[in-house]
């Protein structure tokens, strides 16, 4: 009995949302819009509306690294692994095939087949944040985290913090260590922010022809969590006890059909 393709469709991770909670002060370098004598010196990245926001950017840079980590140390990413190479081995020849349907130089074509060879050749699974020079690939698509709540004083968002920062100076030829009191505005601990890291064209990573959606999704989460440890922090100044966060997901928003 033929079987009816619309209930073979797998449920698949199209996005996932993300809630940040900071647990610490959170300080993400932005800059003042003025120059006060006596006033804050640091200030945290904030948006138009004057709020504070966890930009994709430091977000993913994190992760990233989580994600370097992991591959180093954890056996099971090979599934993952094992799909890029497919995928790009695929589309290397798919792409000399069409070269060669056109009549493309040779020289051309050996060009394209060594550059894929070069990332072939360093395929992990840290392919999910992207591969340089390669448009459209299976990759994880960031957006900047958004404070949730509602505070009718913006100031209830943040803190003020004051750190000495330890410099040097050659003053009179006699190397000399002085401490210069900084002040900074930051992210209070307790503010939530909320954001979607969405899954592009993932549906093209499989296995023997078996799709890696759960996987993908087990995986990326389980990079995410490692932030609650404590160890891995987001913004700058980790050293002096900033950016300390937990993260929780909306299991709800995680799959669709």
């Amino acid at each position: 009995m033929e079987k009816d393709p619309e209930k073979m469709i797998k449920k698949v991770a199209t996005e996932l949302s993300v809630h940040v909670t900071t647990r610490s002060n959170l300080f993400i370098g932005g800059s003042p819009s003025t120059f006060e004598i006596g006033g804050v010196d640091l200030f945290t990245v904030t948006n138009q509306e004057g709020l504070p926001y966890i930009p994709a950017s430091s977000f993913k840079g994190t992760l990233r690294h989580i994600v370097r980590e992991m591959i180093e140390s954890h056996g099971y990413i090979e599934g993952i692994t094992q799909a890029y190479t497919q995928y790009l081995m695929g589309l290397q020849e798919k792409n000399i095939q069409e070269c060669e349907k056109y009549g493309i130089d040779q020289d051309r074509i050996k060009r394209m087949k060594e550059r894929y060879d070069k990332v072939i050749g360093k395929v992990s699974a840290e392919y999910l944040f992207g591969i340089e020079g390669f448009n459209d690939t299976p990759k994880l698509l960031f957006n900047d985290l958004m404070p949730l709540g509602d505070k009718p004083v913006k100031e209830e968002w943040f803190s003020i913090d004051s750190k000495n920062s330890i410099e040097l100076s050659d003053l009179g030829g006699v190397p000399q260590v002085a401490a210069n009191p900084r002040t900074y505005r930051v992210v209070r601990p307790g503010i939530t922010f909320k954001g979607d890291v969405l899954f592009y064209n993932m549906d093209k990573l499989k296995l023997d022809e078996q799709s890696l959606d759960s996987q993908i999704l087990s995986f990326v989460k389980e990079a995410m969590i490692r932030f609650n440890s404590g160890h891995y922090r987001l913004g700058n100044s980790g050293s002096r006890g900033y950016g300390r966060v937990e993260i929780q997901f909306d299991e709800e928003d995680s799959s669709h059909g």
